[in-house]
């Protein structure tokens, strides 16, 4: 399994770098958009007096940038289907190229029509193709490609929380700015978003431990130290630690009063940029290989490194 991880794609794998930047502003148009419809949803239940109307959630934005995103990765695909091959390691049974032009291709249709849906205010239907997408990236996701149908089930239970909670915090901290004249109102929107985050830090907690066990080969966890793969993971951990510390820091905050016209605090504005900073890294970590081996075997063998094919990219 190790010298597998070790054949894996180095980062000066031309196109590697694009690939994940598309991947990481996907991410981030699923956040915006998805974690922006519950946000809303979220502070809709806030009793207490409202300033005003609460802010739009974005969702047609985030998902308009979620469709580019995949229209890009589709475009780095079809241009170098050696590299999406390349990167898509270990590939889901059934899709031995790792089926990343396909899947970007679903991907954007589901983004394009949830943002028409969205603009034409018919939410519930634009919430549920969202979702869709969170499914299209379990089954190309690298649980999956290592451990099939068990593996997507654990890709699946971690995005969702993972996105709801960055996206539900970017909609909290642009409804505090709104109500900032109104401290009270405002720690009110925080105070509910803290309480949901909370929930969906465990999960992710959680699920991330499980996902970890899936990609490091059983026995062999010092992988994490010794490939690029673990290198990002450890580095991925640490943010989310950080994201975590500066949650409940929020949270502690939230107990002070505040002077009219001062927002969120600033340790919840630093909990956003770590959250993007996450979500940053998981696009790195999709176009990376994985310590462990597939549990099929039916995995496509690395290319060797004098091979003039340029590699291309999945997700994990």
């Amino acid at each position: 399994m190790i010298a597998a991880a070790a054949a894996g794609v180095s980062l000066s794998t031309p196109g590697l770098w694009l690939t994940a930047v598309e991947r990481g502003v996907m991410l981030a148009g699923l956040a915006i958009s998805l974690g922006g419809l519950a946000g809303r949803g979220l502070a809709r239940q806030y009793k207490g007096d409202r300033p005003g109307p609460l802010p739009d959630p974005w969702a047609v934005r985030g998902a308009l940038l979620g469709a580019v995103a995949c229209a890009a990765l589709f475009i780095t695909a079809v241009a170098g289907p050696g590299l999406a091959a390349g990167l898509a390691r270990p590939a889901p049974e059934g899709l031995h190229s790792g089926g990343t032009a396909e899947i970007a291709a679903i991907e954007f249709i589901l983004f394009a029509l949830a943002a028409l849906l969205l603009r034409l205010r018919l939410s519930g239907l634009g919430t549920l193709l969202l979702c869709c997408v969170v499914l299209a990236e379990g089954i190309r996701s690298h649980p999956e490609g290592i451990v099939p149908g068990a593996g997507a089930f654990v890709a699946y239970c971690h995005i969702f929380p993972a996105i709801l909670w960055a996206g539900m915090l970017v909609y909290a901290v642009r409804t505090a700015l709104a109500w900032r004249r109104y401290p009270e109102a405002a720690r009110g929107i925080v105070r509910l978003y803290a309480t949901a985050a909370a929930w969906l830090f465990a999960l992710v907690i959680v699920t991330g431990l499980v996902s970890a066990v899936v990609v490091l080969p059983v026995g062999h966890l010092g992988s994490a130290l010794t490939t690029t793969y673990g290198s990002f993971l450890i580095a991925k951990v640490a943010l989310v630690a950080i994201a975590s510390g500066l949650a409940m820091a929020g949270r502690r905050r939230l107990q002070r009063e505040h002077a009219p016209g001062t927002g969120p605090a600033l340790v919840t504005k630093l909990e956003v940029g770590a959250l993007a900073a996450v979500l940053a890294v998981t696009g790195v970590l999709t176009v990376l290989t994985p310590p462990a081996a597939p549990a099929h075997g039916s995995s496509a063998p690395p290319a060797p490194a004098s091979s003039q094919h340029v590699p291309a990219v999945r997700h994990g």
